[in-house]
């Protein structure tokens, strides 16, 4: 596990996580609705998740 660390330090680039199906994790942001929302994806099977633990 990465510990404990802000989405945002994540979604920088500071820590390489990994996805339990091998692929890299990576934070996103979007704006939608008005609203800053960020959320977890691998890029090897496109899954997203709310946060990085939820892929791993």
């Amino acid at each position: 596990m990465a510990g404990k660390i802000s989405k945002n330090a994540r979604r920088e680039g500071a820590h390489e996580l990994t996805s339990r199906w091998g692929g890299k994790i990576v934070m996103k942001s979007v704006f939608e609705n008005g609203r800053m929302r960020h959320y977890a994806y691998c890029e090897k099977t496109k899954n997203q998740g709310r946060r990085p633990r939820d892929l791993m």
